[in-house]
Parts: C-alpha cells; structure tokens; sequence
C-alpha cells in the first residue's frame, strides 16, 4: 500500500499501484485481471485524468454507459453491476488511501531521539 495522497497521480497510475496492492493481499491472477479489465475501460472511458479530478459523476454515466449498451437481460445486469463493483471498490481505496494520509498527518508526531553520551552507549 502507498501510504500518501494520490490526487496528483493519473488514474492508471492509481490502477497499477491499486493492482500490486492486490497481488500483495493475495488476490488470485484471474480476478487481478479481471479488475486490470474493468478498470482500464473505465479510465478509457473516463479519461487518463488525474486521481483529483475523477468524480461521482464519472462512475455513474460509466454505469450508464453500459447499461445503455447492446444486451439485455440478466446476464448484462451481472456484467454491469460486476463493473460497478469494482470501479467503487478502486474508488474506495482511492479515498482510503487520502483518509491514511490525513490521519498519520495529523496524529503522528516526529520520534524525538535523545542524544546519546559516550557514557550511555553499550561497549560492543
């Protein structure tokens, strides 16, 4: 997980680390791609913008998109809802990755070290 904002980093940018965050929970390959699939159409779609400016409104005219498409029936509304799933799961990460920023930002404070005197120190 990088720890730190990414409101400046292009969304597949976002992807990938999102993607390595993944693989290093321990996602199984075949659902890493799945979502590497989903969300590269979604960026396709909305466009390689930066993380600060995707909005709400991006993820529903997406899902719009798709739902307007050329299916129909309950397998389309599984592959829609599947893509929504996923696209809020990224964003959800996205927003969690901020809230960690915030958080150690404003809780953690700096180690304070103590000089150490020749005396203190440990003869090795």
């Amino acid at each position: 997980m990088i720890i730190g904002s990414l409101k400046e980093v292009f969304l597949s940018r976002a992807r990938e680390i999102f993607l390595f965050d993944c693989r290093v929970a321990g996602m199984n390959s075949e659902t890493i791609r799945a979502y590497r699939y989903v969300l590269s159409l979604f960026i396709t779609f909305t466009g390689n913008v930066q993380v600060q400016d995707l909005t709400p409104d991006h993820v529903q005219l997406y899902i719009a998109h798709l739902s307007d498409g050329p299916s129909e029936g309950d397998e389309h509304a599984s592959l829609v809802m599947s893509h929504y799933a996923i696209v809020q799961t990224w964003v959800r990460w996205i927003v969690s990755q901020k809230l960690l920023t915030e958080r150690l930002g404003s809780f953690v404070e700096p180690p304070r070290f103590t000089h150490l005197s020749h005396h203190n120190t440990l003869a090795v």
